[in-house]
């Protein structure tokens, strides 16, 4: 990635006349970024959060003249801060066409501020695990012809699986450092009778040599420009702590791919009853390898059908 933020005094008239957003470092080191008002108000309404500091409804000069921008700054000076906040500008502002009012720009912090947290520590491998056999997944169907699966990647964010294909075809992928393919499921993951839900099953196992996290994530990036879903998968990059001197857990990747198995949830063991009154959070391991996986060739021809008729 690129990196376009440059000092107040190097920016030019050209692009203060121009430019819709305006990245560049102020006279403290920090990264900033402008970007242009809609409305030319002079009331600066200035606040901070723990990560971000906005000044909306500012006024700048440049050899004389008058320009009115909102401007964000990054607070901290860490790189796992610097890169967050180069993600927000290269996948979101930097994609803005037209000039932004103080409330737009305001609505935005509460989201930008959420691109900084991380997942306490206690959480954190269980959380790169799963992330790690879902990212790994989305590349491998990819690879195998299914291209717009990663805008399916949980486009709803309280759906009980990874991937909503359409109202009626899910996919959920469960991973697992153990050699036996044997995955925790909620009882409403796999028995469902709305829904029809493919099950990913992938082992992994730990290599100092393997890809890591970090890997997988610029592997991602690389394959969309939709500056929405990139965006989103920043945010999850920066919930899992993932940077350049942080590039989490390493596995083989070819022995992950090689274990890949796809499952029709019905066809997995699981408690053959309804929801049961007064009983909730019901959940069990499942041994997955007690049926048989369908074909890759023959789940990529499906889900891409799938894909093509949500669109009519």
């Amino acid at each position: 990635m690129k990196n376009e933020f440059k000092y107040y005094s190097d920016i030019s008239i050209e692009n203060f006349e121009k430019n819709v957003v305006l990245p560049f470092i102020n006279e403290d080191g920090k990264s900033c970024i402008l970007i242009r008002n809609s409305k030319n108000r002079q009331n600066i309404i200035k606040g901070s959060t723990d990560n971000l500091e906005y000044h909306l409804n500012s006024i700048f000069t440049k050899d004389g003249k008058q320009y009115h921008f909102h401007m964000i700054s990054c607070v901290k000076a860490d790189t796992y801060s610097k890169e967050q906040f180069t993600i927000a500008y290269e996948y979101l502002f930097k994609t803005m066409t037209t000039p932004k009012s103080d409330f737009e720009i305001g609505s935005l912090i509460n989201s930008l501020e959420q691109l900084f947290k991380v997942t306490p520590e206690k959480d954190r491998f269980k959380l790169l695990l799963g992330v790690y056999g879902e990212l790994l997944f989305l590349i491998h169907a990819n690879e195998c012809g299914c291209h717009e699966i990663l805008s399916k990647y949980h486009s709803n964010f309280y759906s009980k699986h990874d991937f909503e294909i359409d109202r009626y075809n899910r996919i959920e992928v469960k991973t697992s450092v153990d050699a036996k393919r044997i995955h925790h499921f909620s009882h409403d993951q796999i028995f469902r009778n709305d829904v029809n839900v493919y099950i990913v099953s992938i082992l992994l196992e730990e290599s100092s040599e393997g890809v890591t996290l970090n890997e997988l994530f610029d592997i991602i990036f690389n394959l969309t420009d939709d500056s929405q879903i990139m965006f989103k998968i920043a945010q999850l990059k920066g919930f899992c702590g993932i940077s350049k001197e942080k590039p989490g857990p390493a596995f083989s990747y070819n022995k992950a791919l090689n274990d890949l198995k796809i499952f029709r949830a019905n066809d997995l063991p699981h408690l053959d009853i309804d929801d049961v009154k007064g009983i909730s959070s019901v959940s069990y391991n499942v041994d997955c390898s007690m049926t048989d996986a369908i074909k890759i060739e023959d789940f990529i021809y499906n889900v891409n059908n799938l894909i093509d008729l949500s669109k009519r």
